[in-house]
């Protein structure tokens, strides 16, 4: 193809727009992407897909007038908190219609310690679940006679737990072990060969422990593990559907290396309907690093397009969730359980997306790495809102002991959610503890030891290092500036390490 040469009269304006950005040197990356933003054209249409079972019985009126509730808990893996927006079901039905806590924190941005804490109720210093493998933590490391799921069993509940459990859960024996609580398990076994070829892991050519017995799935476009989970999902809500059941649907998604289902191939890209332009938040790639602890100051600057390919790759994973949470309302509403389901969506833990240039990552003090989606939907049970309150992983396990009628042991850390959400006027808490401990590689081998307490106002952060932070949230929420070093924030300081080191010893 001929090249058009440049029109003489155009090529001063275009020598000024290049002088001009060399001479914006500090303008921020952000400031960049705005001024070339592109719109896309809307080519083919977005549909989600629903998977069905035979679900053509209604439950029985029996079932229908006992009081205890279903309870689903959907989560996700390595989800950045403002990715539900790219997730049409989840935004437009759980979110709207759900009580949307928007101060949702994992305790431990982590996934082996999270989950952890999910089971038990639990922070890590007391579960002792520290990292993801042994032996600071792991599956092996796990008390899992604490776990709610024996609870829930003893009060008459039928249990699932479906796709991946704790980190290094293979390592257990006999391979395939079954946890005590679960009716029915299918978790999934890792793949040594395919960790080691640095494949996709969980999401093709995988294996899963159904019930002990191995069961493996063979690459193939009808074995999306995503797609398999929920069609177990759906399978053992109708099996179920006369009693009280608990499901807890753990996907992969979106985890690196953000696979997804090939009939999302076209979304987020110029051909299709869902787009999304590249993220940017103030603090993306943040210019001045200074006032942050020396690992921030020291870690290689990731790669802006690498960044950008990802973060598609990572909205393209999350729509077969988003399928799948369609699926799960469409089974429900079928089988007439959609009035006395309870649904909660949330995520291990966040992820940073070149966050003050943390690139993809987890483990930090920052709001990217410990705040996730925390939804709780029931439309028929509690209104509609956006709660500001503060609420943990640490939460629902004695939340999903009130709603089935047990008793909370001593031991749990957590507060249950009921009268939070009948009432938004309860007294609650005005602080939690997020803690962290080196993994064995990658960024989170490099943060130091830290325990941090969040406020709905304020952050504080300790590290094994001595070095600290101090956020003030209400005026800087993207923790651009660190004040902890500023007279004027002296006693707000002293009073933060008084409920810091409070929480430490509970």
């Amino acid at each position: 193809m001929k090249q058009q040469a440049i029109n003489p009269s155009m090529a001063k304006y275009v020598l000024f727009f290049v002088l001009g950005l060399f001479l914006l040197g500090p303008c921020t990356t952000n400031q960049l992407r705005e001024a070339t933003a592109v719109s896309y054209p809307k080519l083919f249409p977005y549909s989600k897909t629903i998977l069905e079972i035979e679900a053509n019985a209604k439950v029985s009126q029996r079932r229908l007038d006992d009081p205890r509730p279903n309870i689903i808990l959907i989560l996700t893996d390595d989800q950045p908190y403002h990715t539900i927006q790219y997730m049409p079901t989840v935004r437009d039905i759980l979110m709207k219609k759900g009580v949307n806590f928007e101060n949702g924190y994992v305790t431990t941005p982590l996934c082996c310690p999270s989950r952890a804490s999910i089971l038990s109720g639990q922070y890590a210093h007391n579960h002792q679940v520290y990292t993801n493998r042994m032996p600071l933590g792991g599956a092996e490391k796990f008390d899992d006679s604490k776990s709610f799921a024996i609870w829930l069993q003893e009060a008459g509940y039928q249990t699932a737990y479906l796709g991946k459990y704790l980190n290094g859960y293979e390592d257990i024996t006999p391979l395939g072990y079954v946890p005590p609580g679960w009716d029915e398990w299918n978790a999934f076994l890792s793949n040594k060969v395919i960790e080691d070829e640095g494949n996709s892991q969980y999401y093709f050519n995988f294996s899963m422990s159904a019930n002990g017995v191995t069961v493996n799935y063979p690459a193939s476009k009808d074995n999306f593990s995503a797609d398999v989970i929920t069609k177990q999902a759906l399978s053992f809500i109708y099996d179920s559907r006369e009693s009280p059941f608990f499901m807890l649907v753990a996907y992969y998604n979106p985890h690196s290396p953000y696979m997804w289902a090939d009939r999302h191939d076209d979304q987020f890209r110029a051909r299709g309907e869902l787009q999304a332009t590249p993220y940017s938040a103030p603090n993306f790639m943040e210019d001045d690093v200074s006032d942050k602890p020396l690992y921030l100051q020291t870690l290689h600057r990731p790669s802006v397009e690498k960044i950008d390919e990802s973060y598609r790759q990572i909205l393209r994973s999350l729509l077969s969730v988003d399928d799948g949470v369609a699926s799960i309302l469409d089974a429900l509403q079928k089988m007439g359980l959609g009035e006395n389901t309870i649904i909660i969506y949330l995520s291990d833990n966040g992820l940073t997306v070149g966050n003050h240039r943390l690139g993809l990552a987890k483990n930090c003090a920052y709001d990217e790495c410990v705040r996730i989606p925390f939804i709780i939907y029931a439309p028929d049970i509690f209104d509609a809102r956006i709660d500001s309150h503060l609420v943990a992983n640490i939460d629902l396990a004695p939340t999903f002991a009130e709603l089935a009628g047990v008793s909370i042991p001593d031991y749990v850390d957590g507060t249950s959610l009921w009268s939070l959400l009948n009432n938004k006027d309860t007294a609650w808490r005005d602080a939690i503890l997020i803690e962290h401990w080196p993994t064995e590689e990658g960024v989170g081998s490099k943060i130091p030891q830290f325990y941090a307490v969040r406020t709905v106002e304020w952050k504080y952060v300790e590290y094994s290092t001595g070095e600290t932070e101090l956020f003030d949230l209400k005026n800087d929420p993207y923790e651009l500036q660190n004040v902890t070093n500023i007279s004027e924030y002296a006693n707000i300081k002293v009073e933060l390490k008084k409920k810091l080191d409070e929480l430490k010893e509970e």
